[in-house]
């Protein structure tokens, strides 16, 4: 959907900001994800039939897959234990450990692995931080869009940071997105 491997969303609170992160990852054949919950993103990729090797982090899951989110040292390593040359980084839980960290931590946590990762998509929460930080950590990605809900069947995705204006819409049903509205 997109050509630029550094990638920042920012979602309402939803299931449809996860769906879109997995939709420009299943590309990959290698997916790492950080997650407050491991529940939703394994289910979306197991919507979309993703047939690569998903590792799915959460801050609690019933699969074992637990990063402290109070221990960035600990969800670096997780994230850097695949070859990140092959793999899509998806960090889905920027607002929390924003507000566990503060902005500093996460804005050098962030530069360290922009740096080391080929494909890295995050998302915030909208409203959840100040803006100032929002802009801060906005300013480090090569696009940046805005996720909002339209209807019952359609979400626009916003560019924010993008070399193309156009607000492009999207189809999804159930909270799931699944292609791009011609227009």
């Amino acid at each position: 959907m997109f050509k630029e491997d550094k990638i920042l969303l920012v979602s309402e609170l939803g299931v449809e900001g996860l769906s879109l992160l997995a939709k420009l990852a299943l590309d990959f054949d290698v997916i790492v994800w950080v997650s407050s919950n491991t529940y939703l993103p394994s289910k979306i990729l197991n919507a979309n039939s993703y047939r690569g090797k998903a590792k799915v982090f959460g801050f609690h899951s019933k699969t074992g897959n637990v990063v402290d989110p109070l221990n960035l040292n600990e969800i670096s390593l997780k994230i850097h234990e695949e070859s990140l040359e092959k793999a899509c980084v998806i960090i889905s839980c920027l607002s929390e450990l924003i507000m566990h960290h503060g902005i500093k931590k996460i804005h050098t946590f962030l530069v360290r692995l922009l740096n080391s990762t080929k494909r890295l998509l995050c998302m915030l929460i909208d409203e959840a931080q100040d803006r100032r930080d929002e802009l801060l950590i906005s300013a480090l990605f090569d696009a940046v869009f805005k996720l909002k809900r339209v209807g019952s069947d359609k979400v626009v995705l916003v560019p924010i940071l993008h070399y193309s204006p156009r607000v492009m819409e999207l189809e999804y049903r159930d909270g799931v997105i699944y292609q791009a509205v011609s227009q």
